[in-house]
């Protein structure tokens, strides 16, 4: 194993960066980026479960959506967005909103 160099101590960030870093990591899309959403508690509300639990994009997790404002049944596990669903991301099976449907953007990926 020529070329690996270890060290009898181990590198630690600072206290600082470290809380950085963690708050980072545990920093997650909130949001619903629906044109319109329809959600009463507004943009910002999500649930566990039903139309107003938010799915985030399954290939980029940085845009959002309730179940209600996209038009996707509470059986839909998964969904993209616009930005990813249009870049070929292999997703075969996946299968669009229509258009007039929903409001929000993407597909359900399935």
């Amino acid at each position: 194993q020529q070329g690996l160099i270890s060290f009898p101590f181990s590198i630690r960030l600072p206290s600082w960066e470290n809380s950085h870093a963690d708050m980072a990591l545990s920093e997650r899309h909130s949001r619903c980026d629906a044109s319109e959403c329809l959600c009463p508690g507004g943009r910002e509300q999500a649930e566990e479960e039903g139309p107003w639990h938010l799915l985030l994009c399954c290939s980029c997790a940085a845009e959002g959506t309730h179940r209600r404002c996209s038009c996707l049944t509470n059986s839909t596990a998964s969904w993209e967005c616009d930005s990813c669903a249009g870049l070929g991301t292999g997703k075969g099976q996946s299968t669009r909103v229509p258009l007039g449907w929903g409001q929000g953007p993407g597909k359900a990926c399935q």
